[in-house]
């Protein structure tokens, strides 16, 4: 699988917010604190995707109050209802809402997934995401959390339920069939209420970066949401994923991986860089970053000199923080001989800014950038982190998006109304994930 390269047309995603993903965008002028949730804001974000063309929007999600962070507000609204809602404003465009496979019931999501695709024409995608968190896990009935190899255990299980449902459920015409799964983690036995999806089943759509989360994703996924800070690193995931694909049987071009890219965008690069350091400066105000850093990595780093490297010998085995972050960061460092101050500014300021891409300059530029990533093999397409909302969509739809469709790298108009069919993939006729 060595050199698989993706196909000519590049597919665009936008992860939507409150205010944007940047940690201090919630700061900035732009930015309307005075109704939250604010579901006009959302609209116009989504308005804005749907003119540029895009395949989809995407809701991320984390069961959790986010006690002490500043990038998303402490209260949110759950992404399927709120898809559901955005589903009745617009028409073509896709919605990705993230669901927990560490907590939730395999049925539950089955019923609701395939609920908000018939109301929405089939154009949902799940995003399954095996949480991580002790406090997340006592928020449902459970002390601590699952170990790493058993939650992508329990992932796979669940995804095979949900399909199985999905499968089994009727299409108006022959009634629904009752599934009888006994498993390590779930015993489901009866039959799915609602009528089956429009294409058999939402996309089912991954993140995973461990190799576990790969491997789950090349069996299972429709689209994946990737990071990817360096061209190399990007390139190593894709062909990657796209090997472990081809391990399984399937046609990598069957999965679609979608590359993070976080652009700060202004009318010259000056502006563009004036923009990124004042959300940065906004976030960074008041912050302990070192104290931050060794919560991410478990480890105890205010009595090492901040201007001295990392203690890479005394660093433990991650267990309970996010594993790809811990290890995007303690590599970071060693590759970039990063001071433990400088890492530790990285792993705070900018939200998603320490996994993706970050483009920081003129229309132009970033239209240069996402083309020579995409042609050197990086992903299939891109899922805007915009910093800061509506500001960067309205720029990217504006000027970025007739800059791509001159160049014959995005769509200028929808081939259909399905999410499956914006990604050019058939409809799902069997549940079963590919086994190698």
């Amino acid at each position: 699988m060595s050199g698989y390269r993706p196909g000519p047309r590049m597919h665009l995603s936008l992860n939507l917010s409150e205010f944007g993903r940047h940690s201090g965008a919630w700061r900035h002028p732009w930015s309307d604190l005075a109704g939250v949730p604010n579901f006009d804001r959302y609209v116009e974000c989504v308005h804005a995707a749907e003119r540029g063309r895009f395949d989809l929007v995407f809701l991320a999600d984390t069961p959790v109050h986010a006690a002490g962070r500043t990038s998303v507000t402490g209260t949110r609204l759950d992404p399927l209802e709120l898809l559901a809602a955005l589903a009745v404003e617009t028409t073509n465009i896709g919605m990705v809402a993230t669901v927990s496979t560490s907590y939730n019931e395999p049925f539950d999501v089955a019923r609701r997934g395939a609920s908000v695709d018939t109301l929405s024409g089939g154009r949902l995608g799940l995003n399954y995401v095996a949480s991580t968190g002790e406090v997340m896990a006592r928020n449902f009935n459970r002390d601590a959390q699952l170990p790493h190899d058993q939650r992508y255990v329990r992932s796979g299980e669940f995804l095979e339920v949900v399909t199985d449902l999905w499968a089994g459920a009727s299409d108006g015409v022959t009634p629904a069939k009752a599934i009888d799964h006994v498993g390590p983690h779930f015993t489901v036995r009866g039959a799915l209420d609602v009528l089956r999806p429009s294409d058999g089943r939402p996309l089912i759509v991954q993140a995973g970066s461990s190799p576990e989360g790969r491997d789950l994703a090349a069996r299972w996924a429709d689209a994946i949401y990737a990071g990817g800070s360096t061209l190399e690193r990007a390139q190593e995931y894709y062909q990657d994923i796209k090997a472990r694909t081809a391990s399984y049987g399937r046609d990598p071009s069957s999965i679609k991986i979608l590359l993070g890219v976080m652009p700060f965008l202004g009318e010259t690069e000056q502006s563009a860089r004036e923009l990124q350091a004042t959300l940065d400066a906004y976030h960074l105000e008041g912050a302990d970053t070192v104290r931050h850093l060794s919560g991410l990595l478990e480890f105890d780093l205010t009595g090492h000199d901040p201007n001295g490297p990392l203690p890479f010998a005394e660093l433990p085995v991650v267990r309970s923080a996010s594993v790809s972050q811990a290890t995007l960061f303690t590599r970071m460092a060693r590759e970039e001989g990063l001071s433990i101050a400088e890492v530790a500014r990285r792993s705070y300021v900018g939200g998603l800014a320490n996994m993706q891409w970050v483009v920081t300059g003129t229309p132009q530029r970033v239209a240069d950038e996402m083309q020579r990533w995409f042609e050197a093999g990086t992903a299939d397409g891109f899922a805007i982190v915009a910093p800061i909302l509506p500001q960067t969509i309205d720029v990217f739809v504006a000027e970025v998006v007739p800059e791509l469709q001159r160049r014959g790298l995005v769509r200028t108009e929808y081939e259909g109304t399905r999410a499956r069919e914006h990604f050019g993939l058939p409809p799902v006729l069997a549940a079963a994930p590919a086994t190698r």
